[in-house]
């Protein structure tokens, strides 16, 4: 149960809505128990310390204050929860922020209050509080997407994304800040759909950027030209072994190490031309454009037509 290049998205949201660089959980250390919920129980459990509930069926990760642990342990199981795992760690281990800002790419993720309010002319401003959600920046399938993005993303072509596995919503900042009109984050967890909404808040996209609690794409319907999914392997590969993301003429994926990136080809490459890719530490993300669309124009392109346009 450790966030690492093994065991990626396993992270609840801590309902915080502050412009605090640390959320009030990071001065804690956390207490997270992986249990099987009894059938028909909800998800949603009362408890002194509870910051948050990670679904991962056939698993609900629970995360407490340390403080609140032993107390959380027994309410769970008076409930009929089966307690498989417990496991202590400081927020620092969970998410590992820098103090301040990161760059990835053309954008800054920027930790808690600013003065610069927009984006700037060098770098696209994103404003986050992770809380305990996946979607920091610092994991490197999240930096690969947001360099994959600064190198592909096309306002003419890819006016409509949905960003499958949101998290934090980071990717679907991301996408607006360079030019996307609509934006659907969905995600299975409405915990991190509540995180996500706050980061949307936070950035002042509201009118774009739509968070949706879902459990897959059916969800957005025949909506979304550009189609982001950084998902854990298991989840990336359940997706991939359906038809739903066949109609999407951009896909931007990740979440995959290098041993699964042939089984990635495989399925991608009978509707879908490979594009563009990348890998960091091991970690691979790949851009796809469906074979009977028109390709993304090349950056030196749009480089022109921007100048023009000046």
């Amino acid at each position: 149960m450790v966030q690492d290049r093994f065991n990626v998205k396993r992270s609840p949201s801590s309902g915080a809505d502050s412009d605090d660089p640390c959320p009030p959980v990071a001065r804690d250390r956390l207490c997270v128990l992986e249990c099987v919920p009894p059938p028909g129980a909800g998800l949603e459990v009362r408890c002194e310390g509870a910051l948050g509930c990670w679904r991962e069926p056939p698993y609900a990760y629970y995360f407490f204050r340390q403080s609140a642990a032993e107390k959380a342990l027994v309410s769970l199981e008076a409930l009929g929860f089966h307690i498989t795992g417990r496991y202590e760690m400081t927020y620092e281990q969970w998410q590992r922020l820098p103090s301040r800002t990161l760059d990835v790419g053309p954008f800054r993720i920027v930790y808690g209050p600013s003065e610069e309010r927009g984006p700037s002319r060098l770098l696209k401003l994103i404003f986050l509080n992770p809380g305990l959600v996946f979607g920091s920046g610092m994991h490197p399938t999240t930096q690969l997407c947001l360099q994959l993005l600064g190198r592909i993303f096309c306002p003419a072509t890819m006016t409509t994304v949905v960003d499958l596995g949101t998290g934090t919503g980071v990717l679907a900042l991301a996408a607006a800040r360079l030019g996307a009109r609509q934006v659907v984050a969905v995600d299975v967890n409405p915990l991190a759909v509540q995180e996500a909404a706050a980061n949307v808040t936070r950035n002042r996209l509201g009118e774009r950027i739509f968070p949706v609690a879902a459990e897959g794409l059916s969800a957005v319907s025949r909506f979304g030209r550009l189609l982001i999914m950084n998902l854990e392997w298991r989840s990336l590969q359940a997706v991939l072994q359906t038809d739903a993301w066949r109609r999407f003429p951009y896909v931007l994926c990740s979440g995959y190490l290098h041993a699964h990136a042939q089984e990635v080809l495989d399925r991608l490459c009978g509707t879908h031309g490979h594009q563009a890719n990348g890998e960091l530490e091991g970690w691979g993300a790949s851009f796809w454009v469906r074979r009977d669309c028109n390709l993304v124009p090349s950056a030196r392109t749009r480089a022109s037509e921007e100048s023009a346009a000046r």
